[in-house]
């Protein structure tokens, strides 16, 4: 128990113990008083700074201070009472229950039998305080322990209120990420099924009216013009139908296509292996060419592959931060890494694909602290339009 006024309180009785032991002693002062007043405070000090922790010492040190008043009190004086108020303190504060209570009833009945001789009243008189300082000491030591309890509730709150304030960000950044996502796979269904029904029908329509126009010319003039104004009519219908499937499916789709690749790797990996893999990317998502969305899929397919492979992972972090200019790809495991690590032909490719794009490549790990790789690629200012090779 560590407390500024205790120890202020404590310097301030073994003062006046040695006030007391100068001023009202019984025969004049020796060495050998000096000494065994010395060896009091030594092992006072020992006990309650030196071996606190340590219950026997504690216990040993009381027993061998109620000797040393003893013999200090019978021949050279003093307060008596002082003598035994730190022994009372640290029998309660530096003690388990039952213990202290043992330790302060045989520092009590000492401080009974030792002034009784002199005067029986003051005996009853410091009886009656050293066990008013025990239950004294008792509270002050249920105060610190609640405090500290408190201390502890606090902090562990503390720390649940920090996790779960990331956490909370975290599945907000996933919640919004995977809704816009949703949307626009929902819309590029839709986009396809417009395609693959409307389209085809109109086609076939164009198709049929092509024939009935030349059947018709044999058999009148009108019927001809009457197919030929319909075909015009369906390929004008034809034409806005597929400007409207344009204008539904957005470019911005293209700029997903990797990550949701890399989505669907990462969520069939995690069943197939039972890693715990967690994928996140930065709100703002940039294009990527069919070079560069093909050498991502491949650097996280052979991370995920050696973290489980070679560090024996059970969780995996990938994080795609897209920047003004550059995409960091960011991949941690918690494996149980290495302090020194050879470039394998895992980390080989890594390089050699990246490198033949203009990227960097960094790596970091330690024993038991898992592996980083930081994945660096130029983003090309404007969309190719090339098709992306991560299927």
């Amino acid at each position: 128990m560590e407390n500024r006024y205790l120890y202020i309180f404590r310097y301030i009785i073994l003062g006046l113990l040695v006030l007391g032991f100068t001023a009202f002693n019984k025969r004049d002062i020796d060495e050998i008083g000096v000494i065994l007043l010395l060896l009091f405070i030594i092992n006072s000090n020992l006990r309650f700074f030196s071996f606190k922790d340590k219950k026997f010492f504690v216990f040993s040190s009381l027993l061998l201070e109620i000797i040393l008043v003893g013999i200090i009190y019978r021949y050279y004086g003093g307060i008596a009472l002082f003598y035994f108020v730190t022994g009372i303190l640290d029998g309660v504060l530096l003690l388990g229950e039952r213990l202290s209570v043992v330790a302060c009833g045989l520092l009590t009945l000492a401080v009974f039998f030792i002034t009784w001789e002199i005067n029986y009243e003051l005996s009853i008189l410091n009886t009656g305080i050293s066990i008013v300082l025990f239950f004294l000491a008792l509270y002050i030591k249920y105060e610190h322990n609640q405090r500290l309890a408190v201390e502890k509730l606090y902090n562990s709150l503390k720390i649940s209120e920090e996790k779960l304030k990331k956490a909370n960000m975290d599945l907000e950044i996933y919640a919004d990420s995977i809704s816009e996502l949703a949307v626009l796979r929902e819309r590029n269904r839709i986009s396809r099924e417009i395609h693959d029904s409307v389209g085809h029908s109109l086609s076939t329509i164009i198709i049929q009216l092509g024939a009935i126009e030349k059947l018709a010319k044999e058999n009148g003039a009108l019927a001809s013009e009457m197919a030929s104004n319909l075909r015009s009519f369906a390929r004008e219908g034809l034409e806005e139908i597929r400007k409207a499937i344009r204008e539904l499916k957005p470019a911005e789709m293209e700029k997903y296509q990797p990550i949701m690749a890399i989505e669907s790797l990462t969520r069939q990996f995690s069943k197939l292996t039972g890693v715990d893999v967690k994928l996140g990317f930065s709100r703002e998502k940039k294009a990527l060419n069919g070079k560069q969305s093909f050498v991502v899929y491949r650097v996280v397919q052979e991370f995920l592959s050696n973290s489980v492979r070679h560090g024996k992972a059970t969780k995996i972090n990938i994080f795609m931060n897209f920047g003004e200019d550059e995409l960091i790809l960011t991949l941690r495991d918690n494996g149980v890494g290495s302090d020194s690590i050879q470039k394998g032909m895992g980390l080989t490719n890594i390089w050699e694909r990246v490198s033949e794009l203009g990227g960097q490549v960094q790596y970091s790990t330690e024993k038991g602290k898992g592996f980083l790789l930081r994945v660096v690629l130029k983003l090309d200012k404007e969309y190719t339009g090339e098709e992306y090779g991560c299927n």
